[in-house]
């Protein structure tokens, strides 16, 4: 059908500037190094790509650094001609000019781009893949730069409805944008209004290195942006995003710093780091570092120049109230080696070989932006290091995700920087004198210590004190850790092809499948599978994908189970009984990742059975509701005594509801390290399942410690259950210590009949009670030296040496012998007073009545 009716309003202006904008400070916290140190990964809060369309007046202004794609910002539509079979659309990619449209996605299918014609302000391409039967092309887009006096789009202003819609004043000026011309025709674009997305090579900007006023060679001017070109160099944009970038005089983008607190020679210095090539074994030159990014004018400043910063291993510093930047190429050491006799005496000394062992990394694995896969996040070769995990005794990975990088080997590079990075761990805090007042931040330095080694290190900050000492906070680094050679470059992977992932999941492992036939009320049954895998405990692995077919058919259907550390899931969609079956299976990721598929595995369905008693069984339905709900009692006491697993749990649910309506969701976490014969481990697992008239709810948590054949363990179990019969609760702690075993079981019980109780039973040889700080007293021991336990009560709780007639409350006392000794009374008589002594009066009286 047509664009008839399109109902799409739209603004015809700029954007406003949304929110306040945050001056946070640059300083040691932007740095590459250091973040490298602890392994963490960057806190950005963009990307190097904006898939979704922006509606609306109140989007930031922002722009796009380098190359990447957009969706833009939607200011306009409108349909037109006789039959309405026009669309026009205007996307707004960014402030100021940007330099070209190189891509083009239709409905997330690529695109070919053919130039029409082309002016200073706007380019014309046809769109491929979009003609009419007489070779008419449907599909046209403009692309203009942004230019302040830019003309406007004289189609718009043509086609508008109503004429004052789109006008010769709405020129966008200063905005970058791209017009939609698409016709409708020949079936084309039957799906209705199509989709968009951008590639775009972005922001010109202005390279002091290129303006002969400014020490360098050439033409760029900062006050004429004509004169300036396309960079995907991180540092000029810095400096761009650093001095700010504006619009009829007013700052839409970046901070507007003045160029004399920009040190210029450190500018200078990375930005030509940054375009030096790099051999890649693809067989050409790169640049070292590019960045490709949308920027946002909504965000902190530190956010965007830590995400520019981070494609070139760069870090800024503060130096003397102004900054610059120092990129990730090794450094020259200028500074005279320091040695111990250089130390201020006197002062403190810190050092430290070693960080602790939650800082430790010996693998990085993430994603970068792919421009073959519409900029989408996609996984680089995880970069590890096999002697370091062999020291760490463990593998220890860290993400880091390189948001606007756009180059697979850049990737990989700065993937095996912060890795050796993450290796060099000493840090050194010294005072020296006053010839160090020289040192800055970023600078590298040689300490010769005949104490602590010989290692360069990298200033991360320096104090100057009233007394002329300079007390400086060091960084191990090297230059070895910015090496790079075509040998450590690992190739581009490719979707579907065999990739290590640095040592975590490609794949399931140990795949296996079973018959499962699953049985009904009144004895239906019907056919199912049982896979079996692995548990997995990559938290980066989302589901277990598994594909099964009939043998010989290309009909393949798919389930997915997000259970991914119980093991196995059960499957019986689609299936057919009696028939041959192969199923195989592979992992979904996030990040995403390559992934491999398992080789196909067959089996034979089971019988299906429409209803029916099977003969000499005893099915759910025939047992009353006491049976079965006594027959889940029992399953949830044999759970609460640690002695059923969750799989064990599935299947006894699945016997009971067989009506085969169960649905079944696990969580698990675990946790197991070791050091020679040291082993700790912690494993968790939830298992929630419901059928038609039941509920249950398990919790079993396991905490392991042994050295060398001696060892404890702590068991703690929750379990919940429901049916319309009843419902049970039940809690159990179980401790071992080698030999000794202690216990608490806790159920509460309701069912028909008014059948309600609760138990406490406790599984202990001492109990002891304790009050306001006082040494823990035995209330009672367990004698185990005879056939028959016996509870011997300490008398000594109560008073000592006694039992009070405070403590007594009976209604008789009776057969009760003692030595009483002296007795100090007021009067003792029998209940019919023919007996009385009168202590206090001083006489007896013994009388018949």
């Amino acid at each position: 059908m047509p664009f008839i009716g399109v109902a799409i309003a739209a603004a015809v202006g700029l954007p406003a500037i949304a929110g306040t904008l945050i001056n946070i400070g640059l300083a040691v916290g932007l740095s590459f190094v250091s973040r490298a140190l602890t392994g963490a990964a960057s806190a950005t809060s963009n990307t190097g790509i904006q898939t979704t369309i922006e509606l609306g007046g109140d989007v930031p202004r922002g722009c796009v650094f380098g190359e990447t794609a957009t969706a833009g910002h939607l200011l306009y539509a409108n349909t037109a001609n006789d039959n309405n079979n026009l669309l026009q659309m205007v996307f707004a990619i960014g402030e100021g000019p940007h330099d070209d449209l190189t891509r083009i996605w239709v409905n997330g299918k690529a695109r070919t781009l053919t130039l029409v014609e082309e002016t200073t302000w706007h380019k014309k391409f046809r769109v491929g893949g979009f003609v009419a039967k007489n070779g008419t092309p449907l599909l046209y887009v403009y692309f203009y730069r942004g230019y302040q006096d830019q003309p406007v789009c004289q189609e718009l202003v043509d086609w508008a409805k109503p004429s004052t819609r789109w006008t010769s004043a709405d020129r966008l000026a200063g905005v970058a944008h791209v017009v939609v011309s698409a016709f409708y025709g020949d079936s084309a674009f039957d799906s209705g209004i199509p989709r968009f997305l951008f590639g775009v090579k972005g922001r010109r900007l202005y390279d002091w290195r290129l303006d002969s006023t400014n020490g360098g060679s050439g033409a760029h001017r900062w006050t004429d942006e004509k004169t300036w070109t396309f960079s995907a160099n991180p540092i000029v944009q810095t400096y761009n995003f650093e001095r700010g970038l504006y619009l009829n005089g007013e700052l839409v983008v970046g901070k507007g710093t003045p160029p004399v607190d920009l040190l210029l020679p450190h500018y200078t210095a990375g930005a030509n780091a940054c375009d030096e090539p790099v051999s890649t074994i693809e067989g050409s030159d790169a640049n070292r570092y590019v960045c490709a990014t949308v920027v946002s004018a909504d965000e902190e400043y530190g956010s965007v120049i830590e995400r520019i910063l981070e494609t070139c291993a760069g870090s800024m510093y503060d130096r003397v109230g102004a900054n610059g930047p120092i990129v990730g190429v090794p450094q020259t050491v200028t500074y005279p080696t320091i040695t111990d006799g250089d130390l201020v005496l006197g002062r403190p000394v810190k050092f430290a070989a070693k960080q602790g062992r939650d800082s430790l990394v010996n693998g990085i694995f993430g994603t970068y932006v792919s421009p073959d896969d519409q900029y989408g996040q996609v996984s680089y070769p995880a970069q590890t290091d096999s002697a370091a995990e062999a020291a760490d005794t463990e593998i220890r990975r860290t993400q880091t995700d390189f948001e606007a990088v756009p180059v697979c080997s850049q990737a990989q590079r700065l993937a095996k920087i912060k890795l050796r990075l993450s290796r060099l761990q000493a840090t050194a805090t010294i005072t020296l004198g006053f010839r160090a007042i020289v040192l800055e931040p970023g600078d590298w330095v040689r300490w010769n210590s005949a104490r602590f080694g010989d290692r360069t290190y990298i200033v991360l900050s320096v104090k100057q004190a009233k007394d002329q000492t300079v007390t400086l906070n060091l960084r191990e680094i090297a230059s070895s850790a910015f090496s790079w050679s075509t040998a450590d470059q690992q190739p581009t992977p490719v979707a579907g092809e065999e990739n290590d992932g640095g040592g975590l999941a490609n794949s399931v492992t140990a795949f296996s499948v079973s018959q499962f036939t699953m049985v009904g009320d009144g004895g239906a049954k019907t056919p199912a599978v049982r896979v079996f895998w692995s548990p997995i405990t990559d938290p980066t692995v989302t589901a277990v994908l598994i594909q099964y077919r009939i043998v010989g058919s290309d009909d393949v259907l798919t389930a997915r189970a997000e259970a991914v550390g119980a093991g196995e899931a059960l499957i019986s969609a689609g299936l057919v009984a009696n028939t041959a079956y192969e199923f195989q299976a592979t992992i979904e990721t996030a990040p995403a990742r390559a992934t491999v598929w398992t080789s196909w595995v067959g089996v034979t369905t089971g019988q299906q059975l429409a209803g029916g008693v099977v003969p000499n069984s005893i099915t759910p339905a025939q047992m009353t509701a006491e049976t079965r709900n006594l027959v889940l009692t029992l399953t949830q006491t044999a759970l609460a005594s640690l002695q059923a697993s969750v799989a064990q749990l599935a299947l006894i649910v699945a016997d009971v509801d067989a009506s085969g309506d169960i649905n079944r969701r696990d969580l698990a976490r675990s946790l197991t390290i070791q050091l020679g014969a040291a082993v700790a481990s912690f494993n968790e697992q939830i298992t929630a399942a419901v059928g038609p008239d039941s509920a249950i709810v398990a919790q079993i948590t396991d905490l392991q410690s042994q050295v060398d054949g001696i060892g404890a363990t702590l068991n703690v179990s929750f379990v919940t259950q429901a049916t319309p019969a009843g419902a049970l609760a039940a809690f159990r702690v179980k401790a071992t210590a080698q030999d000794a075993e202690g216990g608490l079981l806790i159920v509460a019980k309701s069912g028909p009949g008014g059948v309600n109780y609760s138990e406490v039973w406790i599984d202990a040889t001492r109990f002891l009670v304790t009050g306001s700080g006082a040494d823990p007293t035995p209330v009672f021991l367990i004698d185990t030296s005879g056939p028959t336990p016996v509870i011997v009560l300490d008398g000594d709780v109560l008073a000592p040496e006694s039992i009070t007639a405070g403590k007594l409350n009976v209604a008789t006392l009776s057969a009760i012998v003692a030595n009483l000794g002296e007795v100090i009374t007021g009067v003792l008589r029998n209940s019919a007073n023919t007996f009385r002594v009168d202590a206090t009066s001083g006489y007896l009286l013994i009388s018949s009545s």
